[in-house]
């Protein structure tokens, strides 16, 4: 544990420097300028949203123009794919199936390559963008927490946060705004299908123990760090130590038996 400010420990220098760019004479730091831009303008959204969250009634609705959706789709999307864990990720599969490792060169290569392949881009930010956004406000003492890989996915059923296979049915996405704002991107389909009226401001009322459910889905995605507006990782650490066991998967079953006659009872 250390203090630091969030620019300090949020972003790596060069992280997507264009080697092939540069050689042909351009700016080799285009990606990283197209991100700070996104950013500064998505900054700008997010900062009205919140002025508007923290005075609204439950249930209230906030306006979210068309340009504004586009924006923040893109910017959730881009803030999934950019990290170092998806990279990490991407070169793993590429050395499982090339039976080596690849370089640091390579795989920025191949990270950025992916950054720009429309199709892929495209589809998170369809599915984010089509979703139903909801906003919940945590008056508790427990801070919303954020990591070095802040869009966190977790299943339809609540059962467990996920990395790979987050556009699978029923899946959305999860995004602390600030410490007592977190974004609920939830696909219009399983059981999400009616939460359309419930866009806007959220009715229900976070516990700090629904707070720290989510704060376990930023340990679970992040890459190295964890960020807290507080000195208090207890709940993280311990968390941490169950990643790639069964044990939540275990008492989430016992807390939700199926019906008798169903396929999971089968």
């Amino acid at each position: 544990m250390f203090v630091t400010t969030p620019g300090s420990v949020a972003a790596e220098n060069a992280f997507y420097y264009l080697d092939a760019v540069a050689e042909l004479g351009h700016d080799p730091l285009t990606m990283e300028k197209q991100f700070a831009d996104l950013e500064g303008q998505v900054a700008c959204i997010t900062s009205q949203w919140l002025d508007w969250i923290r005075v609204a009634k439950p249930g209230d609705p906030i306006p979210i123009p068309e340009p504004n959706r586009d924006l923040v789709a893109l910017f959730l999307s881009l803030q999934f794919l950019r990290t170092a864990d998806a990279r990490d990720i991407l070169a793993r599969l590429a050395s499982a199936s090339t039976e080596g490792s690849l370089g640091k060169a390579e795989q920025r290569s191949l990270h950025i390559e992916a950054l720009w392949d429309d199709e892929l881009v495209s589809g998170f930010t369809s599915r984010i963008r089509s979703a139903e956004w909801i906003f919940a406000r945590n008056m508790t003492e427990v801070p919303f927490v954020t990591s070095d890989n802040p869009v966190a996915f977790r299943s339809a059923d609540n059962s467990m946060w996920v990395k790979v296979g987050v556009l699978g049915p029923g899946t959305y996405a999860v995004y602390p705004l600030a410490p007592d704002v977190v974004m609920y991107c939830h696909p219009r389909e399983g059981p999400w299908s009616k939460v359309a009226a419930f866009s806007g401001v959220s009715p229900v009322s976070l516990t700090a123990d629904m707070v720290d459910s989510e704060n376990m889905g930023q340990v679970f995605m992040a890459y190295r760090l964890v960020m807290s507006p507080t000195n208090d990782f207890a709940a993280a650490r311990e968390f941490a130590r169950t990643i790639g066991t069964d044990t939540y998967a275990e008492q989430w079953r016992n807390r939700n038996p199926p019906k008798p006659g169903s396929a999971a009872d089968d």
